[in-house]
């Protein structure tokens, strides 16, 4: 499992607020197609805070062999960050052997203490079968967990997994549901989601306007595919005013972004303004920049 290191603000300790550092997840391609961080549980005592400020500092210098040495006997202690650090420094064969099994056994240990981000990790290795024996309905036990802490990608892909019938019989109202938590607080891939489910009626009545509203909040956030969507129902006036220059933009941003689909209907839409518009177009694709996603994971 791919995963990526950055770091996490103003989560609390426990009762004293303080910055947390620590390893998050990336999004992760699995059989589910874009599937795929969170709580945390610490003694919130100065010296354990310094032994893991002094590990963050080893990790982000390289020095893996020293973070480790630093989170280790925090781990032990059951520091939730630390062990799901120690799982990720396992699953990347950071400083010690890739181990997959031992990145699951850390993970399974934060997130029995709570911690949201394991518990996701622990959710998609059972769905995968990566370190450990393919579980659908562990998977789905163990996403409900961080999902319900407000874990977003754990949130969509547990809705995912009603979508498909994995490991919980198919719901696409509740798949629904959950990809919703995740489109509300700012997940694009949710919002494109729920762009096509009140398109098509999918675990929810159809509703133009609504569909609409979820294209263009995924386009804003630079999904290439809503992007495209969106300049379609500019240029067709489904759910929104109509306007030419406004589906040139959005076809122009995501054709640069390389969809094909958008490029063809682009070049067509290009034929037919004027040349005015279609520098007003260019100008605002030009300036055009996406809104920052929600940080929740």
């Amino acid at each position: 499992m791919r995963r990526t290191v950055m770091q996490i603000h103003n989560h609390s300790f426990r009762g004293v607020q303080a910055p947390r550092r620590g390893l998050t997840i990336a999004l992760r391609t699995l059989c589910l197609a874009a599937l795929t961080a969170g709580a945390v549980s610490g003694a919130g005592v100065p010296n354990a805070r310094a032994d893991f400020q002094a590990g963050w500092v080893a990790y982000e210098r390289g020095d893996f062999l020293t973070a480790y040495n630093e989170w280790q006997p925090l781990a032990e202690k059951g520091e939730t960050r630390a062990q799901f650090n120690i799982g990720v420094m396992y699953d990347e064969g950071k400083g010690l052997t890739q181990d997959r099994s031992k990145a699951i056994e850390w993970w399974t240990k934060a997130a029995k203490n709570g911690d949201a981000q394991a518990q996701h990790n622990l959710g998609l290795a059972y769905l995968a079968g990566t370190g450990v024996g393919q579980d659908y309905a562990e998977a789905v036990s163990w996403l409900k967990r961080a999902a319900g802490s407000g874990l977003i990608r754990s949130q969509y892909a547990l809705g995912r997994m009603y979508d498909y019938g994995f490991g919980v019989e198919k719901n696409e109202a509740e798949a629904a549901k959950w990809i919703r938590m995740a489109a509300d607080q700012g997940f694009d891939k949710a919002q494109y989601n729920m762009g096509k489910r009140y398109r098509d009626g999918i675990g929810v009545t159809k509703d133009k306007d609504a569909a609409t509203k979820w294209f263009m909040a995924a386009a804003e956030r630079g999904h290439v595919r809503a992007q495209h969507y969106t300049g379609l129902r500019y240029l067709s006036g489904d759910g929104v005013k109509k306007d030419a220059i406004a589906a040139l933009m959005w076809l122009t941003l995501s054709a640069r972004a390389g969809d094909r689909a958008a490029a063809k209907d682009r070049e067509n839409l290009v034929s037919r303004l004027p040349r005015a518009d279609r520098q007003q177009a260019e100008s605002l694709a030009d300036k055009w920049r996406p809104k920052q996603a929600s940080a929740g994971g």
